[in-house]
């Protein structure tokens, strides 16, 4: 036996050759058995690996759909434009009305108001209403936050200025890093050195009157004057320059820009002239 033992250990192929009759003893549900345990070793730890890269994408484009989600919440930005000749209303998230003037834009993130309440205007518009804690109207010049309910705001160029209905405003130069807070009846304009002038006894039913369609100047310089009436009609003004001359006055928009015009002009000896554009040129009367 050890001889033989011997010269299998000697001859391998002999030795598979000799077991072929006993590996056929065994039974076809014996063979099929070691056959699926055999196949189901690798398949298993296959099935594993593809598991774990799954869910590791899964979770990546989960973050990145997430962070997607949020950048859009943050940035997301409606604008309301006014265009020349026209008024327009429109509702903010907290509830509260804006009437926006000719020529002017309010911008603000309505997904992200929760947590950051903050409008943009460029131009000028009365806002009124219950507004949420913490609103504020920024500007090139300054900002506005909302103690109180209703408010009329000027940000154009370089002209700034907020006037207090009801309630309170606070508002923050960003040159200066001034800050004054109005009540009712009270008005604050920045001045040329980036500084707020506040006055604390004005007529503030005055500064909404525009939303009735009336021009109401106190002490304005012309240019300034001719400049809205032309963002009111939506019509062009050329000429108007070097018109200093301060105005004082108040009318009614008219059907005719012609005809209001004539009011603005005629005390300071100008004429108007219309353009084949359709605008007007503002000149010294003959």
């Amino acid at each position: 036996m050890r001889d033989m033992q011997k010269n299998d250990l000697k001859d391998p192929v002999d030795l598979i050759d000799r077991m072929k009759p006993m590996e056929a003893k065994r039974n076809k549900a014996d063979v099929w058995a070691e056959l699926e345990k055999i196949m189901d070793e690798p398949r298993a730890t296959k099935v594993r690996s593809m598991n774990f890269s799954t869910w590791s994408v899964a979770a990546s484009i989960a973050i990145v759909v997430t962070l997607s989600l949020l950048a859009t919440a943050r940035f997301y930005t409606i604008t309301i434009n006014c265009k020349a000749g026209s008024q327009k209303t429109t509702t903010l998230p907290d509830g509260s009305s804006v009437v926006l003037n000719s020529a002017s834009s309010l911008s603000y993130h309505p997904f992200w108001w929760s947590f950051d309440k903050k409008a943009e205007l460029n131009g000028e518009a009365f806002f009124e209403g219950e507004h949420a804690k913490n609103f504020t109207i920024t500007s090139d010049k300054a900002e506005t936050t909302v103690l109180g309910t209703s408010f009329n705001i000027f940000a154009r160029d370089n002209d700034y200025s907020v006037t207090c209905l009801t309630g309170k405003v606070k508002v923050l130069a960003h040159t200066t890093k001034e800050e004054v807070i109005i009540t009712p009846n009270q008005m604050v304009s920045l001045n040329n050195s980036g500084k707020l002038t506040p006055n604390l006894n004005v007529d503030a039913q005055l500064a909404r009157e525009w939303t009735n369609n009336q021009f109401i100047f106190t002490q304005i310089p012309l240019k300034n004057v001719l400049s809205e009436v032309s963002r009111r009609y939506g019509i062009s003004i050329e000429g108007i320059e070097n018109l200093n001359q301060p105005y004082t006055g108040s009318f009614v928009k008219q059907e005719h820009i012609e005809d209001v015009l004539a009011i603005i002009c005629k005390p300071f000896s100008l004429d108007y002239k219309k353009l084949p554009s359709g605008g007007f040129v503002i000149e010294q009367a003959p």
